[in-house]
């Protein structure tokens, strides 16, 4: 159970642990951490003391998480050459959960909720980990829901929302999904809706845009019915306003793959005056096998687009499939459950991710830049200090108690 990408494509998602969701029966206490008797269990000689502190006040002492960054091989895959992560990145990654996933189901659902149902261990790698047999990169693994493995931490970079997004958050909630899922199993309804479409082993030979028109939120989304549920949550919080309406937009048609002898082959079916996106765009597989990736419409023998009488593209839907209609039903089967069993609101909890991510302006509407793209709030700078800085102060704050030590 883990999350993959095919390494050829540019996006694919995620895999997530089955089992049974670990709900501790430890008594939970009011933080005591700034007492000299808390601190003093940890090692205030050590380099690490302001980031082993942080984890204890934030993480371990309110919800019995252990948030692990010093490399433990026993932890991970034996079979794999893993590296530990970088002292900076894991602040880094530790502060960005407090913030993007811990803080805000604390706001929306409660402290209790988390001590509930959170993972016992979020474990970090530096490296990413690759499967060269299988042509494909694990992103994530988890453990019976208690333990969550992280790889490419040391290329964990603020700046980059997108590939932070990939990498950590999406797979977080991707995750999280399933401890609930545990819990309270998603309606039965969701797994027919999609039910003659799901296709375990060849998932990750798909782009997203094919997958798409068939009503999945992700290539790995149609993998089987547990990961398109888990998908459709995690894509939902954490795909920014635009790329949603993009996705939508594309699970409007219906999409096909047609074999294609080379790039320059491809170049030729684009005729002048003509929308590129009726053509699709090409791809070039290791193995040899390359396609061409395109809304199915009208085409002469020449395969180039066919305009009716009035210039409009003839598009073709032969499936019956409107991929948009049952994104849009997944996702509103997510929203009644979350709200059903949790009290939470699904959508309060997309906004509350997507405000912490992306700047907004007074009224509350996101902030474009002049490329079109929304603007990355943890790089705001505000009183001389990017919001991503004032994070890592919430760990750099106890370097006082470690230099006193000394």
């Amino acid at each position: 159970m883990k999350k993959t990408v095919k390494l050829w494509f540019a996006v694919v998602a995620t895999a997530l642990g089955m089992g049974v969701t670990s709900c501790s029966d430890d008594e939970f206490t009011a933080s005591i951490f700034d007492t000299n008797k808390a601190i003093d269990i940890l090692d205030r000689s050590s380099y690490t003391f302001p980031l082993d502190t942080f984890c204890k006040k934030e993480f371990l002492e309110p919800y019995n998480l252990k948030f692990i960054y010093r490399f433990e091989d026993k932890g991970s895959d034996m079979n794999k050459n893993l590296t530990p992560p970088d002292y900076d990145k894991s602040v880094d990654l530790a502060v960005l959960t407090k913030y993007l996933w811990y803080d805000i189901y604390k706001e929306l659902a409660g402290e209790e909720f988390l001590k509930m149902y959170s993972p016992r261990v979020i474990h970090v790698c530096g490296s990413k980990n690759y499967n060269p047999s299988q042509g494909t990169e694990t992103l994530g693994d988890a453990s019976s829901g208690i333990k969550i493995n992280l790889y490419n931490v040391n290329n964990l970079n603020p700046a980059d929302v997108d590939n932070m997004n990939h990498y950590f958050f999406k797979t977080m909630h991707h995750e999280f999904s399933h401890i609930l899922d545990q819990t309270y199993l998603h309606p039965t309804a969701f797994n027919v809706i999609s039910n003659s479409q799901y296709d375990a082993s060849g998932w990750s030979d798909s782009p997203d845009s094919l997958k798409a028109g068939m009503g999945f939120t992700s290539s790995y989304a149609s993998s089987a019915k547990d990961e398109d549920w888990a998908e459709t949550m995690a894509n939902y919080i954490t795909v920014d306003t635009l790329r949603w309406v993009q996705l939508l937009n594309t699970a409007t048609y219906e999409w096909e793959e047609v074999d294609c002898d080379s790039e320059s082959a491809y170049n030729k079916l684009i005729k002048p005056g003509c929308n590129k996106d009726t053509i699709g765009y090409y791809k070039e597989s290791d193995n040899g096998e390359n396609k061409i990736y395109r809304r199915k419409c009208v085409r002469d023998e020449n395969d180039h687009v066919v305009l009716d009488a009035d210039g409009n593209v003839q598009w073709i839907h032969e499936t019956g499939v409107d991929g948009r209609a049952v994104i849009l039903q997944k996702v509103q089967m997510v929203r009644d459950y979350l709200r059903t069993y949790f009290g939470i609101s699904l959508d309060d909890l997309r906004k509350a991710v997507q405000q912490r991510t992306y700047v907004t302006d007074a009224e509350g509407n996101f902030v474009v830049d002049r490329y079109g793209y929304l603007q990355n709030r943890l790089m705001q700078v505000q009183d001389g200090q990017t919001l991503m800085d004032q994070l890592r102060n919430e760990v750099y704050q106890f370097k006082p108690l470690q230099e006193t030590s000394n």
